[in-house]
């Protein structure tokens, strides 16, 4: 016999749905309830493509097993994503839809991972927060009795109340967006949004500005003349939205997009949500772009004065900040290469930089 739904307790908890949409701290407590009602171990909210490790909403007593879900990559091959068109088509798939006695006895995600926590049936309710298509599921034991057919009828029931909280949240941020590419724009600050895939969702028209046939979007992504500064962004971005500590130099080192003829763009990327948002929204990211063509560079006297750099090593400061090569800096100073790299060297050491996006982006933040 099946374990049965309490009807009466879950109408209870999607009512807390509208709630926790407007009151982020009660996600915890309404994903409770609704694994009470359910007869659930535990429930959890993930993304249906992209999942990462900060993006996903969950009871209590499942986060040991998150944590081991990303830590061995076994979200990566999650047996159950088999059953998600089934879910996106019909609204709800129960574990028997995915899986039969063959697969809880001998498959690894079953076996290997979900036995490690006691854990084996499921039911995923899909929905929709824009165009980011979402999961809620529902876990029960071993020793429980799986979902069935019955409770499949009760559950779809689910999805409208779970599409309009997550439009709710989707439109308040949506809203905060709105507000904070205003904002940059009065400020005369170019800025892009991204998606957590590192995709372009928003620009503002300072950023606009910059596009040339030089800087461009490609396929949603900003690119520069050179593949090794786009690929550069794309992991500053990856790290910034992957949760990654600022210590993590891609992290923490803006990316220098240079430009010929046209002094550089410093680009530096900053995460805006956390969860429930990052589940939610349609932007993750924002990156900051700097026009440094827009900034004095600092006086020679100041460059000496603070770092203690020779006359040579204060045109090259200046050079670099400008967006100058090595081997540039050598063709104007009249320098062999390897001595212009020697003062290159000389120069990140003294600024206590290691590379030239961070020289700049610390003489750019200089008082003139």
């Amino acid at each position: 016999m099946a374990t049965r739904i309490d009807i009466s307790e879950l109408q209870t908890a999607l009512e807390g749905l509208l709630e926790a949409a407007l009151v982020p701290a009660n996600w915890e407590r309404t994903l409770e309830q609704i694994s009470q009602a359910t007869c659930s171990a535990g429930a959890h909210i993930l993304p249906v493509r992209g999942k990462f490790p900060s993006g996903f909403l969950s009871t209590p007593n499942l986060l040991d097993a998150f944590q081991v879900y990303f830590e061995e990559d076994w979200y990566k091959h999650d047996f159950r994503e088999r059953g998600l068109p089934v879910a996106m088509n019909k609204g709800v798939v129960i574990e028997h839809d995915i899986a039969g006695e063959e697969e809880f006895n001998h498959h690894s995600f079953y076996t290997d991972f979900l036995a490690r926590f006691g854990l084996r049936y499921s039911a995923m309710i899909g929905f929709a927060a824009g165009d980011t298509m979402l999961s809620l599921n529902l876990q029960r034991r071993i020793e429980d009795q799986p979902f069935d057919r019955a409770d499949e009828r009760l559950l779809v029931k689910m999805q409208s109340s779970l599409t309009v909280a997550a439009e709710i949240i989707r439109a308040l941020h949506t809203a905060r967006i709105d507000s904070m590419s205003e904002a940059f724009e009065l400020a005369g600050t170019a800025v892009i949004f991204v998606d957590r895939a590192g995709r372009i969702t928003r620009l503002n028209q300072r950023a606009e500005k910059l596009l040339d046939g030089n800087i461009r979007i490609v396929d949603r992504e900003l690119t520069a003349i050179s593949q090794e500064e786009t690929g550069l962004l794309r992991r500053h971005l990856q790290a910034v939205l992957s949760n990654e500590t600022f210590a993590d130099p891609s992290v923490s080192t803006p990316v220098l997009f240079s430009r010929p003829g046209k002094a550089p763009l410093v680009i530096r990327a900053q995460r805006l949500n956390g969860a429930p948002a990052d589940l939610f929204s349609h932007s993750a990211a924002v990156a900051v772009i700097t026009d440094l063509s827009e900034r004095a560079t600092p006086s020679r006297d100041l460059l000496r004065q603070l770092f203690a750099l020779t006359p040579q090593e204060t045109t090259v400061a200046r050079l670099l900040m400008e967006g100058s090569s090595p081997r540039q800096i050598a063709e104007i100073s009249g320098l062999s290469y390897e001595t212009a790299r020697g003062y290159v060297k000389r120069v990140l050491a003294k600024t206590g930089t290691q590379r030239q996006s961070q020289l700049i982006s610390l003489l750019s933040s200089l008082k003139i």
